[in-house]
């Protein structure tokens, strides 16, 4: 397995590319399309997964979806919110811009592509992180940064309690490499990080 990173820009997510025996995108950022065909070159993406709804991670989810024929899956909640175009929790109306609904697959709380698939809710109400046991790899979404940073939970749906419950949980697996939706990914010692935004949101 192969992770290659496409870090964001401006208002874009971090996007992460990972080569396996399906090859998959970790959310589809915005305005990122092109940077993306040209980091995995002749590669395929076979699937996408959106960690949650919010436009800086989805907005580029349709073009990509239909560039390399992937299909698109989030949680319950947060695909039922793309499905409809919920401007207001998608965000994309702070962008004075209109969402047009996906037609995206429901993730199922278990197991994708040979990582595991933790709720944490929080940030949204039904954010998602992957976790491979084996390789100890967190793909944290906006849960849980780099530094002991943590999601905004003052958005639509967002719950401090509950973000402090999905980052407890978080802290209870073994994490070496740790790659969020902003910010610098984490090559070793991620549990490091992941004790601070825990310290950090408890504090604050």
């Amino acid at each position: 397995m192969r992770v290659k990173s496409i870090l964001g820009r401006g208002h874009s997510c971090n996007v992460f590319f990972i080569e396996g025996e399906e090859n998959f995108l970790v959310d589809a950022g915005m305005g990122i399309v092109d940077r993306v065909k040209k980091n995995i070159g002749d590669l395929n993406i076979d699937r996408i997964v959106l960690t949650h709804r919010h436009i800086d991670h989805v907005a580029d989810a349709e073009k990509l979806s239909d560039e390399f024929d992937a299909p698109l899956y989030a949680a319950n909640k947060e695909a039922k919110a793309l499905r409809e175009g919920d401007d207001r929790s998608i965000l994309s109306s702070s962008f004075g811009k209109s969402f047009s609904p996906l037609e995206i697959k429901t993730l199922k709380i278990d197991t994708f592509l040979g990582f595991k698939v933790l709720l944490t809710p929080g940030h949204t109400e039904q954010s998602i992180c992957l976790y491979h046991e084996d390789e100890k790899i967190l793909f944290s979404g906006d849960t849980v940064f780099a530094n002991g940073g943590a999601g905004r939970t003052d958005l639509p749906t967002g719950d401090r309690k509950k973000l402090l419950e999905s980052i407890g949980k978080l802290n209870k697996i073994e994490v070496d490499s740790m790659y969020p939706g902003h910010m610098s990914p984490v090559e070793e010692n991620a549990g490091v990080h992941l004790e601070r935004s825990l310290k950090n949101l408890k504090i604050f």
